[in-house]
């Protein structure tokens, strides 16, 4: 009996750290921070656009678009981390292209963010990672 109450007290704190990590890794989605626009690709003739911001910055659900380390537009956003897609919530302005198609598969290469859109004329933008403030 006293072998039984041990073995469900083990049970129980390892069923709360593994909680408890399971928190922390949802908290920390790996897009937090300041990341700089490296590249858009993409369009009729693969050559991208001029980009009216120069960096992302991520927070836990919302991010900023940013230009000369200035707010040109705050959204929302939301992962699906088992389809690998980034998802606008917030309503779509004119400040730049990149807000207009609201869904981009999100992956990485080389430490590198990559979001890509799914239709229309295929941009991918390319982020390095600035800074984690």
């Amino acid at each position: 009996m006293k072998n039984s109450i041990i073995l469900l007290l083990i049970l129980g704190l390892v069923s709360w750290i593994s909680c408890e990590k399971s928190s922390d890794q949802e908290a920390s989605n790996g897009l937090t921070g300041t990341w700089n626009l490296v590249a858009i690709t993409g369009g009729i003739a693969g050559n991208g656009y001029q980009a009216n911001f120069d960096a992302i910055h991520f927070d836990q659900g919302s991010f900023d678009l940013l230009k000369n380390k200035a707010k040109i537009f705050s959204g929302t956003y939301t992962l699906n981390a088992a389809a690998d897609t980034f998802k606008i919530t917030s309503t779509a302005t004119e400040a730049d292209p990149f807000l207009n198609i609201k869904e981009k598969k999100i992956s990485t290469d080389k430490g590198n963010l990559i979001l890509s859109e799914p239709c229309c004329d295929l941009y991918n933008y390319e982020f390095s990672i600035g800074s984690n403030e």
